[in-house]
């Protein structure tokens, strides 16, 4: 008879005592169901206690729905309750951050000094436990790339309505002249729109409207579009290496297999899905979650094989050594079990849990002195903190505890599993956003802005149109008036036709000056409020108009996903919290606010030089006088 098969027995005895111990002390935590109903309480008591019994680290399950408890009894004001529900939670899965963050808000509404410690320890739990990770890396992944997106598209809606005008006069001058068309201007917005509605995408819009407004923008502007462009040729050219990490968003990757195996009791259709799963290089990774899998379900032999397997595949990690002793440790082999432990620590001696678990072999092989020295170590590299990882109800079975992939290792196959699987959850995610993949926005954006650069080169600076020196208005050299030393429109020419005298010249000029400034104001005030950071890059404040466009962007974003845009596949769906709400309504409104608020300034942008720049002051002085008006 195989020894280990004839350890079964005792084993089992064993295992009993514990789970009645641990009936007794860990699953007492799920006490607190008054609100939940006797038969609910009783249920997932039950399926914790079969939960442990089948050798699960932690119980995520019922972590979330004792969550889900806590939070309905802090909407029906019964604070009590829902501390014991959430501290039930902690319990049975100790790394959950949003159990943590509730208790800080609990408690800092009662003023406790509780709430630091509970804040503190939603964000360590947030940065050190992988499912918490590999969840925020993607989102956050994901939300910055939209929201930049998003942000630019507001960047260039800006500087379309800004200069979109002075290519329209000019091909309108053009069509009126050769063509003598009606209505000019309309023909040529309806010209330059169409390439937007001939080639439909983000990338295309973003390098027409770049190389139809690069020629008339001022410098400031040219390396802020410049900076932004090449940000996103960047990320789209990044993005499928990126996505060698979005394996951890793919619920069928092996690296997902893996850190659901790494916590979750014996279970039959895991292993079967794992083994399924063939990603050269971790093939020995593979072989160790089988091995866990299988100790879990009792069938202690198959355990061994696969450990075995793991071992001889990359015998430089102590995983399988650790694992392996805890076969034979828990079949009441203990000078076997202290093989393995002792390979484990010339492996890898800073193994906090191989030392604590070498020192309960010792002490079964009566060398005291060498367990003393085990325990010593154990602690000092971090055992305890490492054993508090795991669900009380489970610690209080075991006598040994099993060792599992760290989150180090885990990203470290996210990425080994990357070069050879990539889901590609950014590039879809991009290319749903811009109806172009991220590698053709990219060679668009690139062509895009090598067209505006050769624009400076190659585009004459007098055949552009620009604004009249002193209303402001668009005009070009087939419509202005230049005999005066500056280049005035047909409107303001017209104004002092016939005048000789420059005090009337002058005062004239003025006047329309004014009024033409306070009409635009009005105009724009408006057509610039829609959407918020338009007006600030519109009248050249180009770094606070795109912060305030990031700003909106953000929360737009978030008031509509409300959260994650990629929720974890084992997180229960649950009501949205009223802050989810408030914080992004407050957001937008905040951003609107100061689009609405924000000073306009008149400027005048000419492609001249001479005498039309003498009055540049004379427009800041009327802006001035204008706005007292």
């Amino acid at each position: 008879m195989n020894p280990i098969a004839s350890r079964r027995t005792l084993r089992r005895r064993d295992l009993c005592r514990r789970l009645a111990l641990a009936f007794c002390t860990g699953v007492v935590v799920l006490a607190g169901h008054a609100d939940a109903g006797f038969a609910g309480a009783e249920n997932l008591t039950r399926y914790t206690y079969a939960q442990v019994r089948a050798g699960a680290a932690t119980l995520t399950l019922p972590a979330q729905l004792e969550y889900r408890y806590g939070i309905q009894a802090l909407k029906r004001g019964e604070s009590e309750a829902a501390e014991k529900h959430l501290k039930s939670a902690l319990a049975l899965l100790p790394s959950y951050p949003d159990a943590h963050f509730t208790l800080a808000r609990l408690y800092a509404a009662r003023f406790s000094p509780d709430a630091v410690y509970h804040l503190t320890q939603g964000v360590t739990s947030m940065l050190s436990n992988f499912d918490a990770q590999s969840a925020f890396a993607v989102n956050a992944g994901v939300m910055v790339s939209l929201v930049f997106l998003l942000a630019l598209a507001i960047v260039w809606i800006s500087l379309a309505m800004r200069y979109l005008p002075f290519l329209a006069h000019r091909i309108g001058e053009t069509l009126k002249n050769k063509f003598n068309a009606a209505v000019p201007r309309v023909c040529a917005f309806l010209l330059l729109l169409a390439p937007l509605a001939l080639m439909p995408g983000y990338a295309t819009a973003m390098a027409l409207v770049l190389v139809a407004t690069f020629s008339f923008m001022r410098r400031r502007e040219r390396v802020f579009t410049f900076i932004l462009t090449t940000t996103f040729a960047a990320l789209m050219w990044f993005t499928p290496w990126l996505d060698r990490f979005s394996t951890v968003a793919d619920p069928t990757s092996l690296v997902s297999l893996i850190a659901r195996a790494n916590e979750s009791p014996a279970d039959p259709e895991l292993a079967g899905r794992i083994e399924a799963v063939d990603v050269p290089g971790l093939a020995a990774e593979r072989e160790t979650a089988l091995g866990m899998l299988a100790m879990r379900g009792h069938d202690d032999q198959r355990a061994v094989e696969h450990l075995i397997a793991a071992i001889s595949l990359k015998p430089n990690k102590a995983i399988a050594y650790v694992n392996v002793g805890n076969v034979y440790y828990i079949n009441a082999q203990y000078n076997k079990a202290l093989e393995g432990y002792r390979k484990a620590e010339q492996v890898d001696s800073t193994d906090a849990v191989g030392q604590y678990n070498l020192a309960q072999a010792y002490i079964k092989t009566l060398l005291m002195s060498e367990s003393s020295h085990a325990l010593e170590r154990a602690s000092q590299i971090g055992f305890t903190r490492e054993s508090e990882e795991f669900a009380v109800a489970s610690r209080a079975t075991w006598a040994v505890y099993p060792r599992i992939y760290d989150r180090r290792d885990l990203w470290g196959m996210a990425l080994a599993e990357g070069r050879n699987k990539n889901p590609g959850v950014l590039a879809h995610a991009l290319e749903s956003a811009m109806w172009q993949s991220p590698r053709a926005s990219f060679w668009i954006a690139l062509a895009g802005l090598a067209a505006a650069l050769a624009s400076l080169r190659f585009v004459k600076r007098h055949g552009l149109a620009f604004q009249c020196s002193n209303c402001g208005e668009i005009t070009c050299d087939g419509c202005c008036r230049g005999d005066r030393g500056t280049f005035v429109c047909q409107a303001c020419a017209q104004a002092v036709g016939g005048v000789t005298s420059d005090k009337v010249l002058d005062a004239l000029l003025r006047q329309r000056r004014q009024g033409v400034i306070v009409r635009r104001r009005k105009s724009m005030r408006w057509l610039t409020a829609w959407l918020p950071g338009v007006r600030h890059i519109f009248y050249g404040r180009f770094a606070s108009g795109f912060a305030l466009a990031a700003l909106f962007s953000f929360s737009l974003l978030n008031l509509w996903m409300r959260g994650y845009p990629l929720p974890h596949w084992t997180a229960i769906p649950s009501a949205t919290p009223l802050w989810k709400w408030v914080l992004p309504s407050f957001g937008i409104a905040l951003s609107y606010a100061i689009a609405i608020m924000s000073r306009q300034l008149f400027e005048t942008r000419t492609t001249r030089t001479g005498t039309s720049r003498v009055r540049s002051s004379d427009n800041v002085h009327d802006d001035a006088t204008s706005q007292s008006a």
